[in-house]
């Protein structure tokens, strides 16, 4: 066991019985405060254990319909023996005011917002809104250490601004991001997000952000969605920089400075009330290499209200090495009222096989059974070959539980 671990793992515990207590604490004393119009709390937690009881998750929720003031919520790494230890990976309390004009966060966390990059950050954030449709977002923190590690003044900084116009039909955000690790400046990004709705069946959406330390565009997207009837087609093209994924003190944000392109579209296709057929072709571009992917795909629901499902898909790639086809099919099927099964199967076959074998198979069969209206018990084993793996089994178990507290 590593120096300090079982430290770590102590405190990894205790912050995931405060977010347990943070949870259900918070979710008694909603109910003391409901009005009529929101008559239960609704409390959930899920426990997922793989290949072993000391791997797994533990996910607990506290959240509340109909004008909703506080949520809670916890997803705790159980740990992995001796290789890992017990840690919390997000545990916090948000708050919201009922007509909408602000909100916050305060815990552990994952930060997305606007055209920013996403941060595990332990901090805080907050938005308010005025009926204009202006917004404005503040956050700030430090960003997350495995198993509580030490800190050497770490932290980050940044915000949002937003304007909604002509019903929402036309939106424009700035977003600002500046982080810091050990003292020195890992990221600093600026980026802008648009989304423009001229017409009720067409959409437009944009992603833009720049990276100041690198003095370059680090990631664009674009997209442009149209829908009629039973069709949907949808044109995105994307550029990014691997550079600008990794923190500026990173050894391979100085080596690789890797450029990738995407263009394509994809359509959908609502043929029947149970049915869906669609399809994706785009062009690719990675490091001066050029290539494609393609895609068909199938879903048939199996009764009206879509509790069962059959899925079905067939794939092709071809990027510099990387060239392979493959084929999967899915389904989940209502065997009784409260028991359903699920199993997939998945075939592909790469083009260079090599020593890594000519054929990758991967299979999963589960079942889940609800044991009464809050408990829920799920199981799956899952069975593959990977070019890191020549043959391996995982075993998942789930167990969740939801509850309505009445006032």
């Amino acid at each position: 066991m590593r120096p300090g671990g079982t430290n770590r793992a102590a405190w990894s515990r205790l912050a995931a019985v405060c977010a347990v207590a943070c949870a259900l604490g918070l979710g008694a004393a909603r109910v003391r405060a409901q009005d009529a119009a929101a008559p239960y709390v609704p409390l959930e937690s899920q426990l997922l254990l793989q290949a072993r009881p000391e791997q797994g998750l533990l996910v607990l929720h506290s959240g509340y319909r109909n004008h909703e003031w506080v949520d809670a919520d916890a997803v705790v790494w159980l740990g992995a023996g001796e290789e890992r230890e017990a840690d919390v990976l997000s545990a916090s309390v948000g708050f919201r005011e009922p007509r909408g004009i602000g909100q916050g966060r305060l815990g552990r966390f994952v930060l997305a917002t606007g055209a920013v990059r996403p941060v595990h950050i332990d901090g805080a954030i907050v938005m308010g809104r005025v009926p204009a449709g202006a917004s404005v977002e503040l956050f700030a923190g430090m960003p997350v250490v495995p198993e509580f590690g030490e800190r050497d003044f770490d932290w980050l900084v940044g915000g949002r601004l937003a304007q909604r116009l002509f019903s929402e039909r036309f939106g424009l955000g700035v977003s600002y991001l500046h982080r810091r690790d050990a003292g020195q400046i890992a990221s600093e990004e600026a980026g802008a997000d648009l989304s423009l709705r001229p017409l009720d069946w067409l959409t437009l959406s944009a992603v833009t952000a720049w990276d100041v330390v690198h003095r370059g565009l680090a990631d664009a997207r674009i997209s442009l969605r149209a829908q009629q009837r039973e069709v949907v087609v949808e044109l995105f093209g994307s550029r990014r920089v691997a550079a600008w994924l990794l923190p500026a003190t990173s050894l391979f944000s100085t080596i690789s400075d890797a450029r990738s392109q995407e263009l394509g579209t994809d359509v959908t296709w609502y043929a029947f009330p149970r049915l869906d057929l669609g399809g994706v072709v785009a062009l690719e571009a990675a490091d001066g290499d050029l290539g494609y992917r393609a895609e068909l795909r199938g879903r048939l629901r199996l009764d009206p209200e879509g509790h069962g499902e059959l899925w079905a898909a067939a794939s092709r790639r071809e990027l510099d090495a990387a060239a392979w086809s493959g084929a999967r099919i899915a389904i989940v099927a209502p065997l009784a009222r409260r028991l359903r099964a699920n199993a997939g199967i998945e075939l592909v076959a790469p083009d260079h096989p090599a020593q890594d074998g000519e054929l990758w198979p991967w299979a999963r069969l589960g079942a889940s059974y609800a044991l009464t209206d809050h408990w829920l018990l799920a199981a799956a084993l899952e069975g593959k070959a990977t070019p890191t793996y020549r043959r391996e089994l995982t075993g998942l178990l789930r167990v969740s539980y939801a509850a309505r507290v009445e006032p």
